[in-house]
């Protein structure tokens, strides 16, 4: 039977959702052939840019429509981790849509979290059958008249302690001196502000060239524009390496390559200002810095790759000559077969071990970069429908605090694989989930998608809270789904907070395990639900009604007790022959034989069926 409270909370759950259809205020369309100079209001005057969808302030009720068989991916993305698609939050009854229109028979509008690496000259060997990514091209223009010398002034807080000398040189160029006798904790505990900047004379990409020593080697941080004050909005952004600027007591030439954030709106009274952060600086180091120099300049910065590249995709999964996709390796050295590759975060770089230049045996290859492709963190009121959210070296969609946020007839591919820390033991650890809710959930819905090729999990709620900031998850409905070649299928773990309503039901969750990321995995432990340790007090946690076909070591793994919140019901199971189908408490092991047994003596399931696979493939 399903507990009295669970029945409650569906029947009032999709009675609020689904009571009456919102009247939307407006419907924006985006098209790869569209413009962003049009108003967006119809397939004929359709917007072209995720920019433009970012930068229009949409009302509660909007719709964001996306044309059936285009691509969107995000300007300059390989230079910062950014997500693609940042939605906007609506109201209740008002949701946003974002959503498709088109030929219903084209394939979905896709969300490419992705850097194209398919051309030719995007490759150069710089080893025999090793190939790199190519390195930033930048053709220079003309010298930009921005003015570098007024009184530059310093900003010392928490403690910091550190003095400035700023003289005129030739040609108007300063020459700036900061002595650090007591470094700060953070970067701001020492500022360095420079004269003001008109914006407008700016070009949309320039280079910054000047020159620097320090009498402690450290790692000099990026020059920003900003604003004067708070909220101290940022206008440029770097595009390009050098990836660190590395002082030491010689002189050295340095040119970074920035260009203009155009959404950034100066307020009243403010004024934007050079910028440097130097609480980071050593204690009892002298820095200086000369000859300043914006020149405009061309600069293709599509393949500086500023994050980690968490997979390759070659042939969009397809490959018949090789790998489907890259193996990650930690060093060039490492790569020794076709496809291994490492991504070298100095030179921002990707080396790939081919036999010949890749992009001649592949027609397509997506370097995965390490972000969310949907960020619905702090998102409410939100409604994803009909997109295909891929290659995205973090989650697919991810993030915390998410409020009815509605994802559904979606598919959600190739996602994962970015480094996301080392242990002290030197292992790299790796993540990337399909559809995440961290930290806080509350009445959010996930059905109806399709999900494969997922490094750890296609589903999953989860986080770690505090005393002080629990991590609640409430309320969240994962309904007829299907998942294929995923580490796992579900996943759930929750830490100091609390767990309630949790229902996944009617889900087909195939071959967990099978993905492109197993055997590249460090713990390889395939499985279609996979419960950590869960410390969170839980209750009324249902899995009914769902399919769990084959994987390649349990199909059910649960490390912890935690029966008293959670339930089972009529499932089926289809598990190799020999093979273990559930794990409890680590140490306890059921097959296909003992299936019955297992729901005897657990008793956390009933009325599931089990039996062992025709196929022989495991």
């Amino acid at each position: 039977m399903v507990p009295q409270m669970m029945k409650r909370f569906v029947c009032v759950f999709f009675a609020t959702m689904f009571a009456s259809l919102p009247l939307f205020a407006a419907t924006y369309y985006v098209s790869p052939s569209g413009n962003d100079a049009s108003d967006g209001t119809s397939p004929q005057s359709a917007w072209q840019s995720l920019q433009k969808v970012h930068a229009t302030p949409l009302l509660p009720g909007d719709q964001v429509l996306f044309e059936r068989g285009g691509v969107w991916r995000h300007p300059d993305f390989s230079c910062a981790p950014r997500a693609v698609l940042c939605p906007a939050s609506g109201e209740p009854g008002k949701e946003i849509l974002y959503g498709a229109y088109g030929d219903p028979n084209a394939a979905k509008p896709a969300i490419y979290g992705s850097v194209d690496a398919s051309n030719e000259e995007d490759w150069e060997e710089t080893a025999p059958g090793i190939w790199a990514t190519r390195k930033v091209k930048i053709e220079y223009g003309a010298r930009i008249q921005t003015p570098f010398f007024s009184p530059w002034n310093l900003h010392r807080e928490a403690g910091a302690v550190a003095s400035l000398t700023s003289t005129k040189l030739d040609n108007l160029n300063p020459y700036v001196r900061v002595d650090c006798a007591k470094n700060g904790t953070a970067p701001n505990h020492i500022q360095l502000w420079g004269p003001e900047v008109d914006a407008s004379v700016l070009p949309e990409k320039f280079v910054l060239r000047f020159r620097a020593r320090a009498s402690v080697p450290f790692e000099l941080g990026d020059f920003r524009i900003i604003q004067s004050s708070f909220p101290y909005r940022t206008k440029i952004r770097r595009i390009a390496s050098p990836a660190k600027i590395q002082l030491d007591r010689e002189w050295q030439s340095f040119e970074v390559a920035y260009s203009l954030i155009e959404e950034t709106t100066l307020a009243e009274g403010m004024k934007f200002r050079w910028h440097l952060s130097l609480g980071g600086m050593p204690a009892e180091c002298c820095l200086e810095l000369e000859q300043f120099e914006v020149v405009e300049a061309d600069v293709d910065a599509r393949l500086d790759l500023g994050v980690d590249v968490g997979n390759i995709i070659f042939d969009h999964g397809n490959f018949k000559k090789g790998h489907r996709c890259g193996v990650k390796k930690w060093s060039v050295a490492d790569c020794q077969k076709p496809g291994d590759y490492f991504y070298d975060p100095a030179a921002r770089r990707v080396f790939l071990r081919w036999n010949e230049n890749p992009a001649k045996t592949c027609d397509s290859i997506e370097l995965a970069m390490k972000a969310h492709v949907v960020s619905h963190g702090g998102c409410h009121d939100a409604i994803f429908d009909n997109l295909a959210i891929c290659y995205g070296a973090a989650h697919g969609f991810g993030g915390s605090n998410a409020t009815r946020t509605i994802i559904r007839n979606c598919d959600i591919f190739y996602i994962g694989g970015a480094h996301q820390f080392t242990r002290e033991d030197g292992k790299p650890v790796r993540y990337g989930n399909g559809i995440e809710f961290w930290n806080c959930a509350t009445d959010c819905l996930v059905e109806n998608n399709r999900l494969w090729e997922i490094y750890d999990a296609a589903l999953t709620n989860q986080g770690r809270g505090s005393k002080e900031s629990p991590s609640v998850q409430k309320n969240i409905v994962y309904r007829g789904n299907t998942i294929w070649n995923s580490e796992y299928s579900f996943e759930y773990w929750n830490r100091e907070g609390t767990t309630e309503n949790i229902l996944f039901e009617n889900n087909k969750c195939f071959d967990a395990g099978f993905g492109w990321a197993h055997t590249q995995r460090p713990n390889p432990n395939g499985a279609h639900m996979m419960f950590y340790n869960n410390s969170a007090a839980t209750k009324n946690f249902l899995l009914r009604g769902n399919q769990f076909f084959r994987s390649t070591e349990v199909c059910l793994r649960m490390d912890n007790d935690w029966r008293a919140g959670l339930r089972l019901e009529n499932n089926e199971y289809e598990q190799f022959p020999g093979c273990n189908v559930v794990r409890f408490l680590v140490h306890q092991y059921f097959d296909t034989d003992s299936f019955d047994e297992y729901q005897k003596e657990v008793q956390i399931e009933t009325g599931s069926t089990c039996r062992a696979s025709e196929r022989s493939d495991k």
